[in-house]
C-alpha cells in the first residue's frame, strides 16, 4: 500500500474511480501507467492501490464489442438512518433498476419533490443543542463503521447526508477515499437533506423486487417517509444499522419500519388526544346518540331486560359512550369493555403475540351471557399496525376472530363499527381529512337497514336469476359479464336472528352492498375505474387511481393506472394461480357514503369489480389474492333490463 502521507485520500479515491469507470465497456483496459500519468504518480504505486482495494479492471478482449449502456443504479434498501442533530445521514443499498442509462456517480442537485407530504422546520430553527465537532465527528465514524461491517466492502451504499461543518473533515475524507463502493451525496441543510431522503425512499418504493424477496418495500418506504416528515426537534436522537443477514435477503426497510413502530417513537407518529380524551371525555353529542339508536333498535333489535356488550378503543371511547346511554334508554343492561391503545402498542412491543390473541375465559363468560355485542373496529392506528411484520400481524388478527367466534357459539348478535379505522394516523395514511371521515361513518351507520334491505332485494333478484350483466360509462367503460345463478351476498345492516354454535353473525356498519360470484369463464371488454382508491389490491397498502383493465375471455390481458401501477403490478406479479380470473361484482347502496377509504363500494350506485379470489361470494376460484377498481356513475343492465343508470339505482 502507498506509505501513509504520501498520496492524500482524494486522490487515491480518484485513481480507483477511474479504474473502475475505465473496465465496464471498451476493448483496452487500463493500464498502471496510463493511471500514473494521468495523476502524476509511480505506475508501481497504481499497481499497489489496486492491490490493497481488490481492483481488477477488465482484461483486453481478442475483438471490439459495442458498449452497451450502463444501466442506472437506483435505491434499493435502507441499510442505516443517522438522525443526531445536527447531522442527519441515511443510507441505502444500490441496485441496477429499469430506466435510461444514466451516470451513477452522486450528485449534489435537489430533485423534484416527493410524494410525501412535507413538514419542515422554519428557517434558522435550532433542533437540538449543538455538541462539539469533534465529538460529533467521532459518533459519524462509530456509525459508518458499524454500517461497513453489515453491508461489506463490496456492495454499493449510498449515504444522503446533511452534516453541519463535518464535511470537510479530514478523517471523514480518508474514511470515503478507501471505500470506492460508498458514495456520499452531501445536502446544505435539514430542509434539503429531508427533499432528497423522501425522494429516494419513493424511487426506492418503485423498485421492482426479486422473486420472493424485498415484497414489503412499498410499505416500509412509506412507513419511514412518513416517520421523516414528522421528525421535529422533540422527537430525539435516532440511530440505526440493520444487520448483515436483513442486508442480505433485502429486508432491512421493514425491520426499521417495525422498529419505529412498536418502540413508540416520538417521531414515528405525533403524540395526538388520546390520553387527554380519556381524562376529558366529553358528554356524547347528538350525531353519536342518533348512531347507537339506529344500531341498538334497528340493526340488533335490543329488547328491555337483555344484555349488552360494548368493546371500545381509545379514538372512540365517547362514541361507546352513547351506546351505554342509549342501551340503558332502552331498559337494557350495557357492559363496556375499554381497549386503551397505547398499552396496546406497549404490550405489543413488550410481550408474544400469542399472548395478546388469547381471549380469557372471563370474556367469554361475558359474550356468552349477552345477547348482543357492539365492537369497534381496533387498534385504530392503521399506519402502526401495517408496520407490523406479516406474521406478526396475522397473530395479533387471531383475537378479534377469537372474540367473534365466541359471540357466535353463544348465539350473541354482533356488530363492528368501522367507525373504529378512524383515527389521525390513519387519516394521514389514507389521506383524507379525518373529521369529514368521521362524520361520513356516522352518518352512513344511521341509515335504516330496512331502506337498504329493500334495495338490496331487487338487485339480488335479478343477479339470481340472470345470465349476463353490461357494464358501461362514458369514460370508454364497455364490459359484459356472466351469472351462474349464484346467491348474492348483502350487506344491509340488519342483524340475523340468533344461531346458536353457528357460523358468525357478524355485520359490519355502515353497510349496504350486493355483491355475486361472476362467472369465471366469462369477462370481455373493457373496465376503466374513475374513483381514488386507498387499497387496490389485498396484500399491501397504498394509492390507487385511474386503473383500465381489459378483458378477453374471463381473463384479464393488459393493464394500467393513472397512478399507483408500480404498486398493482408489483403485488400482480407476486399473486399465484387464478389472479387474472374475473372474481366479484358488486353494486353500492348506501346513498351516505362518499369518501371513506375502504368503503368506497357501499356509495349507492358504485360498480366495483373484483380480480382474483371469489369462492368467499360463492365462486370456484381459491387463488390467494384478489384486487379490485370502482366505477362511478356507469350503466349496468341485467339481461337488458336497467338496474343502475348513470349511477343512480333504478327504483
Amino acid at each position: 500500500m502507498p506509505r501513509k502521507g504520501g498520496i492524500p485520500p482524494p486522490r487515491i479515491r480518484e485513481i480507483l474511480q477511474d479504474s473502475l469507470r475505465s473496465s465496464h465497456v471498451g476493448p483496452q483496459r487500463v493500464s498502471t501507467r496510463t493511471l500514473a500519468r494521468k495523476f502524476g504518480v509511480s505506475h508501481t504505486t497504481v499497481r499497489r492501490i489496486w492491490t490493497e482495494f481488490g481492483v481488477r479492471p477488465a482484461g483486453i478482449e481478442a475483438y471490439p464489442r459495442r458498449p452497451d449502456p450502463v444501466l442506472p443504479l437506483e435505491p434499493q434498501d435502507v441499510v442505516g438512518l443517522y438522525l443526531r442533530p445536527p447531522d442527519f445521514a441515511i443510507a441505502l443499498t444500490l441496485g441496477p433498476g429499469p430506466g435510461r442509462p444514466v451516470s451513477t456517480r452522486p450528485n449534489r442537485q435537489n430533485s423534484s419533490a416527493p410524494t410525501f407530504p412535507l413538514d419542515l422546520p422554519g428557517e434558522g430553527s435550532a433542533l437540538l443543542p449543538v455538541r462539539p465537532s469533534r465529538q460529533r465527528l467521532r459518533e459519524l465514524l462509530r456509525f459508518l463503521g458499524e454500517l461497513e461491517r453489515s453491508t461489506g466492502r463490496h456492495r454499493p451504499v449510498r449515504i444522503v447526508a446533511a452534516l453541519s461543518n463535518l464535511e470537510t473533515a479530514t478523517e471523514l475524507r480518508d474514511w470515503l477515499a478507501r471505500r470506492p463502493n460508498v458514495w456520499l451525496t452531501e445536502t446544505e441543510s435539514w430542509d434539503a437533506w429531508k427533499i432528497r431522503v423522501l425522494r429516494d425512499l419513493d424511487r426506492s418504493g418503485r423498485f421492482a423486487p426479486t422473486e420472493g424477496r424485498g415484497r414489503g418495500r412499498i410499505e416500509a418506504t412509506r412507513a419511514i417517509g412518513l416517520f421523516l416528515t414528522s421528525y421535529s426537534e422533540s422527537s430525539g436522537p435516532f440511530q440505526w444499522v440493520a444487520s448483515s443477514d436483513e442486508v442480505a435477503a433485502d429486508d432491512a426497510g421493514s425491520r426499521l419500519r417495525y422498529d419505529l413502530s412498536v418502540t413508540g417513537h416520538p417521531g414515528f407518529k405525533k403524540p395526538g388526544a388520546v390520553q387527554s380524551l380519556m381524562r376529558t371525555s366529553a358528554v356524547p353529542d347528538a350525531h353519536a346518540r342518533q348512531m347507537a339508536r339506529v344500531v341498538l333498535r334497528k340493526c340488533l333489535r335490543v329488547r328491555p331486560g337483555e344484555h349488552v356488550v360494548v368493546e371500545s378503543w381509545s379514538e372512540t371511547i365517547e362514541y361507546a359512550n352513547a351506546f351505554v346511554l342509549e342501551t340503558l334508554r332502552l331498559g337494557a343492561r350495557p357492559l363496556l369493555l375499554y381497549q386503551d391503545e397505547p398499552t396496546y402498542w406497549a404490550a405489543v412491543a413488550e410481550n408474544r403475540p400469542s399472548n395478546l390473541a388469547r381471549v380469557g375465559n372471563h370474556l367469554r363468560a361475558a359474550i356468552a351471557k349477552s345477547d348482543a355485542l357492539v365492537t369497534f373496529f381496533g387498534p385504530s392506528d392503521r399506519e402502526r399496525s401495517h408496520a407490523l411484520p406479516w406474521a406478526t400481524r396475522f397473530r395479533l388478527g387471531e383475537y378479534p376472530d377469537a372474540l367473534y367466534g365466541a359471540a357466535a357459539k353463544a348465539g350473541t348478535r354482533a356488530v363492528q363499527l368501522a367507525l373504529g379505522r378512524a383515527s389521525p394516523a390513519s387519516a394521514r395514511m389514507y389521506g383524507v381529512d379525518l373529521t369529514a371521515w368521521k362524520a361520513e361513518l356516522v352518518s352512513g351507520t344511521t341509515v335504516d337497514p330496512a331502506l337498504l334491505h329493500r334495495r338490496a332485494r331487487r338487485i339480488s333478484r335479478a343477479f339470481l336469476a340472470g345470465r349476463s350483466v353490461d357494464i358501461s360509462h362514458p369514460n370508454g367503460t364497455r364490459l359484459r359479464l356472466g351469472l351462474r345463478h349464484r346467491r348474492p351476498q348483502v350487506s344491509d345492516g340488519l342483524v340475523p336472528a340468533a344461531r346458536p354454535k353457528g357460523d358468525w353473525s357478524l355485520v359490519q356498519l355502515p353497510a349496504g352492498v350486493v355483491s355475486v360470484a361472476l362467472d369465471e369463464r366469462l369477462a370481455d371488454g373493457i373496465f376503466r375505474s374513475n374513483v381514488r382508491n386507498s387499497v387496490g389490491v389485498s396484500d399491501t397498502v397504498g394509492e390507487v387511481e385511474g386503473g383500465l383493465w381489459t378483458f378477453s375471455e374471463g381473463r384479464l390481458g393488459r393493464f394500467s393506472y393513472e397512478r399507483g401501477h408500480e404498486l398493482f403490478s408489483q403485488s400482480y406479479e407476486r399473486a399465484g394461480p387464478g389472479k387474472d380470473r374475473v372474481g366479484v361484482l358488486s353494486v353500492g347502496l348506501n346513498d351516505r357514503i362518499s369518501m371513506a377509504p375502504l368503503l368506497r363500494d357501499q356509495e349507492a350506485g358504485a360498480l366495483t369489480l373484483q380480480i382474483g379470489r371469489n369462492d368467499s361470494a360463492g365462486g370456484t376460484n381459491h387463488a390467494n389474492w384478489w384486487g379490485w377498481l370502482i366505477l362511478r356513475g356507469g350503466d349496468m343492465k341485467v339481461d337488458g333490463k336497467a338496474l343502475v343508470t348513470s349511477g343512480k339505482l333504478v327504483d
